[in-house]
């Protein structure tokens, strides 16, 4: 499909489709009530392992994952405890490691013994390592992402492979934005349990205010996977995106899509409301970026593409990476168009 029929094939589901604005509205609500009531967490992770949150967690549960793997589930109990609580099956078919296999304390031996080989297994990701010595996980393409989002997480810019650009994050964890469709066959189709966003991040473009970025990742560059291909999937998370900022809980995922701490109290009538923290701009700009190694396939990017009835324009750019150089180390160097559209680092 051509992206101007993507986009309106993604319009008209959203229209005969309303149930998305009550469900993410409470997405948004229990976002606010759990900002509040999350503190630090009791317990750090070990180096190589990332937690992830989901917009329907209470902010106390978090998917431990190793290279973008999900190999555990971390609870804080009421009673103050942090339980670790591995996923043997998975573990054991992609790390050969069979070792804490119950539910755990996290500061027990066993648990120590959990972090400590992840630990050790992330080591093997650099020059000092042949690639043979790293063990393979389900998914390439969740690798890409997970040391896409700490890349991006850096905070000095002298540091960054690409300046001005943070991920956005849900109780300070990494995340994946849900959305009602499912994209990857880049012909758009409703679902409750739709896709999610691979990466949405927060940027600040060389002209105007800090924005949005909709990211859609890719760890091959292929005809039949082109950039242009890719992009389709992106444009139809951007426009979602687009339009949940135009619903009555718009302006609510606005100030958190910007790193405002929500506040929420509970009103007579048993509802929730949410304060406003700083108006939204009247004009909105998303970037829709595509991220995948060089080639050479058909592009769809340097594009602007106005949605004129929601007063938004989707900014459509490619960002490629060096799949040599980050074979061997996990490092980035980027090209494409993008990174010409972020301010730098002075």
């Amino acid at each position: 499909m051509e992206i101007n029929q993507i986009i309106q094939s993604t319009i008209d589901l959203l229209s005969e489709n309303k149930e998305w604005e009550e469900r993410f509205q409470g997405y948004i609500q229990n976002i606010a009530i759990n900002h509040q009531k999350n503190g630090k967490r009791s317990f750090r992770k070990s180096d190589g392992l990332s937690l992830y949150s989901s917009v329907g967690s209470n902010g106390k549960s978090y998917d431990l994952r190793f290279r973008g793997q999900s190999v555990a589930t971390v609870k804080e109990t009421a009673a103050e405890k942090v339980k670790l609580s591995p996923k043997s099956h998975a573990n054991q078919k992609y790390f050969q490691f069979d070792l804490c296999k119950e539910e755990v304390d996290w500061d027990s031996m066993e648990a120590s013994t959990f972090r400590s080989f992840f630990k050790k297994e992330s080591l093997k990701f650099t020059t000092e390592y042949p690639e043979a010595d790293r063990k393979k996980t389900k998914s390439e393409e969740h690798r890409v992402e997970n040391c896409l989002l700490r890349e991006f997480s850096k905070k000095l810019g002298i540091e960054k492979a690409l300046c001005n650009i943070q991920p956005i994050k849900l109780y300070n964890l990494f995340f994946q934005m849900p959305t009602p469709f499912k994209a990857s066959t880049h012909n758009p189709k409703y679902a409750v349990r739709g896709g999610g966003i691979d990466i949405l991040a927060r940027v600040k473009p060389l002209k105007g205010i800090s924005r949005i970025c909709v990211m859609e990742v890719k760890d091959e560059n292929k005809s039949t996977e082109s950039q242009a291909t890719a992009m389709s999937q992106a444009v139809t998370y951007a426009v979602f995106i687009a339009y949940l900022l135009r619903s009555k809980s718009g302006q609510h995922w606005w100030d958190f899509f910007m790193a405002r701490t929500l506040t929420a109290t509970k009103e007579k009538d048993g509802t929730t409301r949410i304060h406003v923290i700083k108006e939204m701009p009247k004009s909105l700009h998303i970037d829709v970026v595509t991220i995948m190694p060089q080639g050479t396939t058909e592009e769809f990017c340097d594009k602007h593409i106005p949605l004129d009835e929601l007063d938004t324009t989707l900014h459509c750019h490619s960002l490629y990476y060096d799949d040599d150089v980050f074979q061997k180390d996990e490092t980035f160097i980027f090209s494409g168009t993008y990174p010409n559209q972020l301010r730098k680092w002075k």
